[in-house]
């Protein structure tokens, strides 16, 4: 439920900007935040700031209020920004019902995922892309993604597809050997 007056600047967790090295987030919920309910923006003039790791957590329903109002950013985990490469580590989480993206890169081309489960998020579940012409080094396992908005963004990196990875395709949640999954593998989509 965080706000501010502009509606776009109140995250849940806000690990930023200049902060240091050594930030771990474990067994959070970040939720119904005007703006993202993780973010790890780094910008150009102040530097890349150290390695996050979250682990255990969950993201949902960021980019709008409890009642609704609202339309900030909306990103379920935000990690990065102005394309500095940080290997910030995304681990058995879960981002679901976001506004926009459930994870995204934001321009970080250094993110690791690891046991990551992404639904029906309004834009994309997953977005990873960089800035620029550099390289990018992402690293995806695990990853099951359903029922997002749009397709799942991996196409500067297309080798993240792999038999234990299943990306969002706009039609099915495919790995790949082309296997599919539904939504019928989980207890429970009810949001």
């Amino acid at each position: 439920g965080n706000c501010d007056p502009a509606e776009n600047n109140a995250d849940g967790f806000a690990a930023k900007l200049t902060c240091g090295d050594g930030n771990v987030f474990r067994g959070c919920i970040a939720y119904s935040n005007i703006d993202d309910g993780w973010d790890l923006f780094a910008k150009a003039e102040s530097g890349p700031i150290g390695v996050v790791v979250i682990e255990n957590s969950i993201a949902y329903k960021n980019g709008s209020l409890l009642d609704g109002s609202g339309n900030g950013d909306g990103n379920g985990f935000k990690l990065g920004g102005d394309g500095i490469g940080i290997p910030h580590v995304l681990r058995n989480s879960i981002a679901f019902n976001n506004g926009t993206s459930g994870i995204t890169s934001n321009s970080n081309p250094n993110v690791v995922l690891e046991n990551v489960t992404v639904y029906g998020n309004a834009l994309r579940n997953i977005s990873l892309y960089g800035k620029g012409n550099g390289e990018r080094y992402f690293k995806a396992t695990g990853v099951l993604s359903l029922n997002g908005g749009e397709l799942d963004n991996i196409e500067e990196m297309p080798s993240l597809k792999a038999d234990t990875n299943y990306f969002w395709t706009g039609v099915a949640a495919e790995n790949l050997a082309g296997e599919k999954f539904s939504k019928d593998i989980f207890k429970s989509t009810d949001l």
